[in-house]
């Protein structure tokens, strides 16, 4: 725990320092030269996370990092702010699990003492595909949209509806 605690307190300061230095704004402009709409905006959210979790091998940092960014997308683009919570979580957890470098891959491969590669555990790791296949699903069909019109968020109070 004190190497995984060590590792995300670096990339921890990492990260504000490259907030501090611009880097966040630069991805924002980025990001903004690719986005069209809402749908677009999302699938911006997951790209990001998703290249910022194989940049840090982090998934919790990768979410911190991008957290901002993905903020002013949704106000941007009108994405609510629940379901932009839900693709950091979903595409920097499904990333983590793939990498090989990062923390879960190598404990498994830690328990078979060096007998297995990452590489060759790739294929049973279906539980990904699955999440990857139904997260991207879930960007083009609003199946969940219907709930969120039921408490719709209101961007002027940053809060859901209800709680105004």
């Amino acid at each position: 725990m004190i190497d995984i605690f060590l590792l995300s307190l670096l990339i921890g300061g990492l990260a504000r320092l490259v907030n501090r230095a611009g880097g966040i704004e630069y991805l924002l402009k980025l990001a903004h030269k690719f986005i069209s709409g809402k749908r677009s905006a999302e699938l911006g959210i997951a790209a990001i996370v998703s290249v910022t979790d194989i940049a840090v091998a982090n998934n919790t940092v990768a979410i911190l990092i991008n957290g901002e960014v993905a903020k002013s997308l949704c106000h941007s683009f009108k994405v609510d702010p629940r379901r932009s919570a839900a693709l950091l979580s979903t595409f920097s957890s499904i990333f983590q699990g793939l990498i090989p470098y990062g923390a879960q891959m190598l404990i498994l491969t830690g328990f078979t003492t060096g007998k297995v590669s990452p590489l060759e555990i790739l294929p049973y790791t279906w539980f990904l595909y699955l999440l990857a296949l139904s997260a991207i699903v879930s960007i083009f069909v609003p199946f969940s949209d219907g709930l969120i019109r039921r408490d719709p968020w209101n961007y002027e109070f940053d809060k859901p509806e209800s709680q105004i």
